[in-house]
């Protein structure tokens, strides 16, 4: 399924093609309320250097909300790089091969400068990009009643029908109690993360 096609089961489950041009909110309602309810999920993703913004300091995706490791390449060998923490960082030579990396809010900084061609795997704690940006991601692929029901729930309590948003709503939350469960048992049963901000400033951009 993919964002085209959510929009079309939205619409056939409620029997409202007519509202067709308010659906995408409603999707968007429904990802405000993944953000806030269901545990950060482990993802992977590679920083490359588009990511740069300036010498050793990398943008980090919008979706990323902690990161948890970080692996860089040599050859066709690859070894985990050391988190020192921001002022760790500041005390490293930047003329070696990176070893050493700090997260700041949404960037992450190397010691030393990475070459050009140079790319890092990164595992780390976050949300899928927001559907209107992407055409799917894993969340929707692998739990799609998540998005369905908690969509319908905001459509039904737009057109006020009360008993059908109480059902959607009952199901999005076994789905979200589940999907819940399951992340605990993968990553641990720590406190929730916070809600992503995707209002936050990135480093260089100005929004």
């Amino acid at each position: 399924m993919d964002y085209t096609t959510l929009q079309a089961a939205i619409l056939d489950q409620a029997l409202r093609s007519d509202l067709a041009t308010q659906c995408p909110g409603f999707i968007r309602l429904c990802e405000g309320m993944i953000r806030r309810e269901v545990r950060a999920l482990e993802t992977r993703l590679t920083l490359v250097e588009a990511d740069r913004w300036s010498a050793g300091v990398y943008n980090l995706p919008d979706s990323v909300q902690q990161v948890r490791s970080i692996q860089a390449a040599n050859g066709a060998n690859t070894y985990a790089l050391e988190n020192v923490g921001v002022s760790g960082i500041r005390m490293l030579p930047v003329d070696a091969d990176p070893q050493h990396y700090a997260v700041s809010g949404a960037t992450v900084e190397f010691r030393g400068v990475p070459g050009t061609d140079a790319e890092f795997e990164v595992i780390a704690l976050g949300w899928p990009e927001p559907l209107a940006t992407t055409s799917s991601n894993d969340l929707l692929t692998n739990h799609e009643a998540l998005y369905l029901y908690g969509s319908l729930f905001h459509l039904y309590q737009f057109t006020q029908d009360n008993e059908l948003a109480q059902f959607a709503l009952s199901v999005y939350t076994d789905t979200r109690d589940k999907l819940n469960a399951q992340i605990a048992r993968k990553i641990g049963g720590g406190s929730q993360l916070p809600a992503y901000n995707f209002g936050h400033a990135r480093a260089g951009r100005g929004y």
